[in-house]
């Protein structure tokens, strides 16, 4: 019985969650019918901004798409796609996802092939289903390394994400307003973004 408690609180806490953090993957998973939509920018008039839109595909598999606006340069189109194997049962086992990030190899990071493992720890000092996330992972490909990151929380609403993906660090604030929108501040390479993110069920 409380196993069936615990994955059902992990599927309700995936919801609103995707397979990123910042930048780098996490065994995480946009559940099945669910979208979940991110504009993130610079808050200057001519800042870089990125648009996102990530659909879980069955079962085990997410599609996410991409537009990356960089200052100065076209706007480009890409796609990440992933293959969740395990979810991430809380202190019971971690979550595994493979994937490739740009498939379409056409931003400054290029095609990468990944494999990651996300960590899940329940938070017993806060009321309400609260998890610490840690991601550990390795990439393949135009750029080859290993990327960690974690997910802290301060409160059910508030939390510390920071990230190394091995050639960029970022860290950020995260506060989300209901279980399906959440407002970020990021640090990614000294550049300040803001980030507006919202999930929907079809």
């Amino acid at each position: 019985m409380r196993l069936l408690t615990v994955v059902s609180l992990t599927l309700l806490g995936a919801i609103a969650s995707a397979d990123e953090l910042i930048d780098i993957p996490t065994a995480r998973k946009i559940v099945f019918e669910d979208v979940k939509f991110e504009y993130r920018a610079q808050p200057t008039s001519h800042g870089d901004a990125q648009s996102y839109l990530g659909i879980g595909v069955g079962r085990s598999f997410e599609l996410d798409l991409r537009d990356i606006r960089d200052a100065g340069t076209a706007p480009v189109g890409t796609f990440d796609f992933s293959y969740n194997y395990l979810a991430a049962l809380p202190g019971l086992s971690p979550g595994l996802s493979f994937g490739v990030l740009d498939a379409a190899n056409l931003t400054s990071d290029g095609r990468r092939f990944y494999a990651v493992t996300t960590f899940r720890n329940t938070m017993d000092e806060i009321s309400g289903n609260v998890y610490a996330d840690i991601t550990l992972g390795m990439q393949v490909g135009s750029m080859t390394s290993p990327f960690v990151g974690v997910s802290v929380p301060f409160s059910p609403s508030i939390y510390l994400i920071a990230e190394d993906s091995g050639f960029r660090l970022s860290a950020g604030l995260e506060y989300r307003i209901s279980s399906r929108v959440i407002f970020r501040v990021i640090d990614r390479n000294n550049q300040t973004l803001l980030s507006l993110s919202a999930a929907a069920r079809f």
